[in-house]
């Protein structure tokens, strides 16, 4: 099977013109109806995205009795997130199909945090373990033209990673240690666009996408002052995107009429994210050779 040089240049031409400056989401995947009416596929996804996230909040410091607030800008750079996925989709019609995702998901990122309008004054380690991970959504075929089709995916999912304990310095007093837990749990709404083109077994497709992150970074413990317990913090700021639109691109793989598999990338000026994922058609199983 030869792939023809159009389709091999518009897909390096992709790479090239998106892949360095761009940096995305959970999973995807194709991204028009590939479940026929009636009809039910079980998969399994696996997702690595690196993000930078904003968070804008208040803090509460109290020491001897006296609380503090202040008003904190917040750098999430680059946070981390690997997730699996177990999925379960339905078909409505030949053209359209709804989706479930149950799994987990982690998160790691070096957070620093600031006063409002002033520079960093601490920074922490945040080191989540796998927490609970879901969504749904939906997938649609437009239109198909030979070769061709048009689709499209929208879809919210949900990321709890477990809490993470940190200890932290005051730069501007290092004897001053911030020791206690956080938490960030988030979700992300994504609509994605696509043309897609079919060779043989293999399915490539490239487009837009519009992506919105909203969740909550929560964190609290005790301040010490060279090893003294002088009092308490607690913080708690609202996380956002720093980027919204992206391209999404990837390849699929039909390897029999009961299972396919796919690679796929995500794109953002501030985020990027590389999937796997199989599906399984139980059907086809039980129609015979």
């Amino acid at each position: 099977m030869r792939v023809p040089p159009s389709i091999r240049y518009g897909i390096l031409a992709i790479i090239i013109l998106f892949g360095s400056p761009l940096r995305a989401g959970a999973p995807l995947g194709v991204p028009i109806g590939i479940v026929e009416e009636g009809q039910w596929t079980l998969g399994l996804e696996y997702g690595f995205e690196e993000a930078d996230l904003e968070a804008y909040g208040l803090s509460v410091r109290t020491v001897g009795g006296s609380p503090a607030y202040t008003a904190e800008s917040i750098d999430i750079e680059g946070l981390k997130t690997n997730m699996i996925f177990g999925t379960l989709a339905y078909g409505v019609c030949d053209n359209w199909d709804l989706f479930v995702r149950v799994g987990i998901g982690d998160g790691q990122d070096d957070i620093a945090v600031g006063t409002t309008p002033g520079g960093n004054t601490e920074g922490f380690r945040y080191d989540g373990g796998y927490g609970l991970a879901w969504g749904l959504g939906t997938r649609a075929t437009f239109c198909h033209w030979g070769p061709w089709r048009f689709g499209g995916t929208a879809q919210v999912t949900w990321f709890d990673p477990k809490d993470s304990d940190f200890s932290s310095a005051n730069p501007a007093s290092p004897n001053t240690v911030f020791a206690g837990r956080a938490n960030i749990d988030f979700w992300q709404t994504q609509v994605a666009l696509a043309a897609v083109y079919q060779i043989d077994t293999l399915t490539f497709w490239a487009g837009p996408f519009l992506q919105f992150v909203e969740g909550d970074l929560d964190r609290s413990g005790r301040i010490l002052v060279d090893g003294a317990d002088v009092g308490s913090f607690r913080g708690s700021s609202d996380i956002e995107e720093s980027s919204q639109l992206g391209i999404h691109t990837g390849v699929s793989w039909e390897i029999s009429t009961r299972f396919n598999c796919h690679l796929e990338g995500q794109f953002t000026n501030d985020s990027w994210f590389v999937g796997l994922g199989a599906v399984v058609r139980p059907g086809e199983f039980f129609a015979g050779p």
